[in-house]
C-alpha cells in the first residue's frame, strides 16, 4: 500500500490545524499592542457575562441539492444553515452558567433557557412540556480513583492545572508567528451599553498562506529549545508536587502518556530529557513534511489551500488587554473542479491505487455543498468579575434525561406540544417515532413460518416487544398485548382465532399457535391491529425474503 491514499487527508487536517491556531494565534507586539500577553491574560479570565453568536453555513451546490428527494432537501436546508445565540451568559469562577438564548436551523428557531452547575444541568426548551434536566456523573463516597479525591485535593489539582497551563502557553504563545496581514487601531466600541477605550485588532491570512505561516511556526518552536525545555520542566515539576492526588483521582495515566510514569525526584533530568526528545522529533518530522511536498502533492495541497479558504478576525481589548468584543470568521472552500481534474488524470493513467482525492470528494454527485463557513461574534463585561449565575432546578416531574436511553421515539416526542418546532423537527424531519421490525425467513430467530395455506405466521412476542408493547398473561390463560404507542389493547387465546381488539372481536385469520415454545398469530391482522404496515423485502444477506413491519405513531 502507497502513502497516495492519505495525502488528502494529511492536507486537509493540517488545513483545520491551521486554522484552530490562527483562531487562537498570538503575535509579537504591534501598534503599543503586546498580542502574546493579551492571550495569556485571556488564559486567566475565570469569570465574565457574555453575548455570544455561533453560525456555521454549508457553502451549497445547488445543482448537487437538486438532486435529492425532497425531503433529504428539505433535511439538508436545515442542516445547511446553524446558528446558536446565547444572551445573558453568565460563567462563574467555579464552573457554574446560565444563558438564554436561540437555536436556528434554517427558518426554524427554538428559544431556550439553560442553567448548569457540578452536578446538574437544567434546560428549559420552548415546546417541552416539562423541564429538561440531565445529571452529571458524581464520584461515590469511597469509591476508587477519583471518587477518593477530596475537595481540598480537587482544587490543588485545578491550581497545578493552571500552572501547567502557564508553561504550555508560555512556549506555544509567545513562538506564533503573525499573521500576514495584521492591524491595529486605537478606538472605543460599545458593550453591554458602556463605552470602552481600548484596541481594534484586525488579522487574516488567506489558505495560500496558512502554510507558510505554519511552517514558520514549527520552526520557532524548533528553535526555542530552551523555551521548550522551560515549558517540560515546568510541568513536571507542576506534576511532581501533585504525584498523590494525581494517582488518586485516576489521572496517572494521562501523565504516563507524557513522562513515561508518575515524576520521581531521582529520574527528573531522564524524564524531562526524554520528553523534550520526543516533541523535538515529532516538530521535526512535521516541518520535513511541509517542506518536502512533491509535484503530486502539491497540486492536493494547491486545490485545498485557496483563496476561498480563509480566516480572519476582529479583537477588541480594553486597557487590561482583556477581549471584551471579537468577530472570528473562517471558511474552508477547495478548488474541487481542479480536483475533479486530477481525479481524471489519475483515472486515465490507470493508476490502481486507491485515488487520494476521493478522501474529500468521495462521490461528488452525493454531496450537496462545496464548502463551510463558520462565524462567532462575542462580546464581554464583568470580566474576572463577581458573576452569580442562575442555579439548575430539577423540579418534581421534570424530564430526566437519564431515562431517554430506555424509552421508544414516541414516548420522547411526547415530552414536547405538538404544535412546536421541536416536534416538527423530531416528527416530520428525523422521524424520531418510526419503528421497524425485519425478520428474515432464513437467518431470523425465531423466524417467520409460511403455512400451506398461504397464511404468514410471526413470533408475538419478539414482534411485540420490538415495537414497545408488553405481553401479560392472565389466570384464564388469555394473552394481554398492551401497547402504549397506540394505547391499544389485543386479547387472544392460543388455539382460538376470536381475538379482541381495543375492545372489539375479530375473528382472525389463523388462531395464535405455539410451535417450539414460541407463540405465533398471523402477521397482518396482528400488524394491523398495532397500526403498523407489513412488506415482503429482499433479504439483506442476498438468498430469500424478508418480512418488514413499520409504523409512526405520534
Amino acid at each position: 500500500m502507497t502513502d497516495k491514499r492519505f495525502r488528502s487527508a494529511k492536507w486537509i487536517g493540517l488545513l483545520v490545524l491551521a486554522l484552530v491556531l490562527i483562531v487562537t494565534a498570538g503575535c509579537q507586539a504591534l501598534g503599543g499592542v503586546d498580542f502574546n500577553a493579551m492571550l495569556k491574560q485571556t488564559l486567566k479570565v475565570t469569570s465574565y457575562e457574555s453575548n455570544q453568536k455561533l453560525e456555521m453555513k454549508l457553502l451549497v451546490n445547488n445543482d448537487s441539492l437538486a438532486e435529492l428527494p425532497k425531503e433529504e432537501q428539505e433535511l439538508f436546508n436545515l442542516i445547511s444553515n446553524i446558528s446558536v445565540q446565547l444572551d445573558n451568559t453568565k460563567t462563574s469562577k467555579n464552573g457554574e452558567l446560565s444563558a438564554e438564548g436561540k437555536l436556528s436551523l434554517g427558518e426554524k428557531t427554538i428559544g431556550f433557557k439553560l442553567a448548569m452547575d457540578q452536578k446538574l444541568v437544567s434546560l428549559n426548551l420552548d415546546g417541552a412540556k416539562k423541564p429538561i434536566v440531565i445529571h452529571l456523573p458524581q464520584p461515590e463516597a469511597g469509591a476508587a480513583g477519583a471518587a477518593s479525591t477530596t475537595a481540598a485535593s480537587q482544587e490543588s489539582l485545578t491550581e497545578t492545572g493552571m500552572k501547567m497551563l502557564d508553561s504550555i502557553s508560555g512556549f506555544t504563545i509567545d513562538n506564533l508567528p503573525n499573521p500576514t496581514h495584521l492591524s491595529v487601531d486605537a478606538g472605543q466600541d460599545t458593550i453591554n451599553g458602556e463605552s470602552v477605550i481600548g484596541m481594534k485588532i484586525h488579522a487574516e491570512l488567506t489558505g495560500t498562506e496558512l502554510l507558510d505561516w505554519m511552517k514558520s511556526y514549527i520552526d520557532a518552536l524548533l528553535k526555542d529549545q530552551e523555551g521548550m525545555k522551560s515549558m517540560i520542566t515546568g510541568v513536571y515539576e507542576a506534576l511532581a508536587s501533585q504525584a498523590d492526588a494525581l494517582q488518586s483521582s485516576g489521572a496517572a495515566a494521562e501523565v504516563e502518556s507524557i513522562f513515561g510514569s508518575l515524576p520521581e525526584e531521582d529520574e527528573s533530568a531522564n524524564q524531562i530529557d526524554q520528553a523534550i526528545a520526543e516533541i523535538t522529533d515529532m516538530l521535526t518530522q512535521a516541518s520535513e513534511e511541509l517542506k518536502t511536498t512533491d509535484p503530486e502533492d502539491q497540486k492536493v495541497v494547491d486545490g485545498i489551500f485557496t483563496k476561498d479558504t480563509y480566516v480572519k478576525g476582529d479583537v477588541f481589548v480594553d486597557s487590561k488587554l482583556d477581549i471584551r468584543k471579537s468577530v472570528i470568521e473562517a471558511s474552508i472552500k477547495p478548488d474541487l473542479t481542479a480536483l475533479d481534474e486530477m481525479t481524471a488524470a489519475d483515472q486515465a493513467a490507470g493508476s490502481d491505487d486507491e485515488d487520494a482525492i476521493n478522501v474529500i470528494q468521495a462521490d461528488r454527485s452525493d454531496i450537496p455543498f462545496e464548502g463551510v463557513w463558520f462565524r462567532m461574534t462575542t462580546e464581554r463585561w464583568n470580566v474576572n468579575g463577581d458573576v452569580v449565575p442562575v442555579k439548575p432546578e430539577a423540579p418534581a416531574g421534570a424530564f430526566d434525561m437519564d431515562q431517554a436511553g430506555n424509552m421508544q421515539g414516541y414516548d420522547v416526542l411526547r415530552q414536547f406540544e405538538p404544535n412546536s418546532v421541536v416536534y416538527g423537527l423530531l416528527h416530520n424531519q428525523l422521524h424520531i417515532s418510526k419503528q421497524a421490525v425485519s425478520l428474515d425467513l432464513n437467518y431470523s430467530r425465531p423466524a417467520p413460518i409460511l403455512t400451506p395455506a398461504g397464511v404468514t405466521l410471526v413470533p408475538m412476542r419478539a414482534v411485540a416487544e420490538s415495537l414497545g408493547a408488553k405481553i401479560s398473561k392472565d389466570a384464564s390463560g388469555k394473552l394481554h398485548v398492551i401497547d402504549p404507542a397506540t394505547n391499544g389493547d389485543i386479547v387472544l387465546k392460543v388455539g382460538s382465532s376470536s381475538v379482541v381488539v381495543n375492545g372489539k372481536t375479530e375473528k382472525w385469520s389463523f388462531p395464535p399457535t405455539v410451535v417450539n415454545g414460541t407463540t405465533y398469530v398471523p402477521a397482518r391482522p396482528f400488524i394491523a391491529a398495532l397500526k403498523g404496515s407489513l412488506s415482503w423485502e429482499k433479504s439483506y444477506f442476498g438468498d430469500g425474503n424478508m418480512i418488514v413491519i413499520t409504523r409512526e405513531p405520534v
